[in-house]
């Protein structure tokens, strides 16, 4: 497996591959691999002819310097898992590489994708993830690209996105890998203790209670009980809602079609942690 530090390198090593007539597949990650990343990058494999994952933690999703700086860092690791699984190639790049300029805002005309949920609570967050995603595209040029359901406003802004800017990308977002107990899995999940990682399950078990709810009360009546229950374990939730799953605007009802999404994000450990389940 090729390891690249700097775009250059990358584009010209791409660009025979491209001229082979080869399908590029991408999965962009912050590092701190897991099986989560490795099902990405697997699904990768077996759609293209060449897989290229990139390494790199961005400062610009973070609103908090504390959590950036605690972030885990895993390289050597990564690279490991990254060529068990059958990558081709990983770009970790210094941020001066990513950002060689003062990076510009790049407006989504779906404004409310990035002013509800993670946007309000993570100032900025989805302005740091348009901006290196869009200069990652740019670096790669992929024909598909590869991301987790767990991040499911992340995936939707992305696909904002791509419907502007990158209309030749084929996105592909796939079903959140989950440990026994139901944990999603997760990078921050390394921070937990074993106690944090028993009561963070406990996410999950909330979500799957207010599915079990739907249609039988008022959807708020449902969050409520959800969230009261999360409370009494001691976890502090920051939000509980549901949306409809394809236009992604917060709903005060039950959703029809399947169209329901309810998310989270909530603190166990002081470690911030998101989930998401629909049905």
């Amino acid at each position: 497996m090729h390891v690249f530090k700097q775009h250059t390198a990358l584009t010209e090593w791409l660009n025979s591959s491209k001229a082979k007539d080869q399908t590029i597949g991408f999965v962009p990650t912050m590092g701190a691999l897991h099986e989560g990343h490795m099902a990405l990058v697997k699904q990768a494999v077996q759609q293209n002819s060449v897989v290229v994952a990139s390494v790199f933690i961005n400062p610009k999703q973070f609103n908090n310097i504390s959590d950036y700086e605690k972030y885990p860092v895993t390289e050597q690791a990564d690279i490991t898992m990254l060529e068990k699984a059958g990558c081709h190639a990983v770009y970790i790049p210094a941020v001066e590489d990513i950002y060689p300029e003062t990076a510009v805002h790049i407006p989504l005309s779906i404004p409310h994708l990035e002013n509800i949920l993670e946007g309000p609570n993570r100032p900025g967050h989805f302005d740091g993830v348009v901006q290196v995603v869009h200069r990652l595209f740019s670096i790669v040029n992929p024909d598909r690209a590869y991301f987790g359901l767990k991040d499911f406003q992340q995936c939707k802004v992305i696909q904002a996105l791509c419907k502007e800017y990158f209309r030749n990308i084929h996105l592909e977002f796939c079903p959140t890998l989950r440990e026994e107990s139901g944990l999603a899995k997760s990078s921050r999940n390394m921070r937990l203790t074993d106690k944090g990682k028993f009561k963070a399950a406990l996410l999950y078990k909330a979500l799957k209670m207010v599915a079990a709810d739907c249609y039988r009360i008022p959807l708020q009546e449902a969050l409520k009980e959800a969230g009261q229950y999360l409370a009494e374990q001691g976890i502090i939730v920051e939000y509980l809602s549901c949306a409809n799953s394809e236009t992604f605007e917060l709903t005060e009802d039950w959703q029809t079609n399947n169209r329901n999404i309810v998310l989270i994000a909530a603190y166990v450990e002081h470690i911030r942690l998101i989930d998401n389940l629909q049905f």
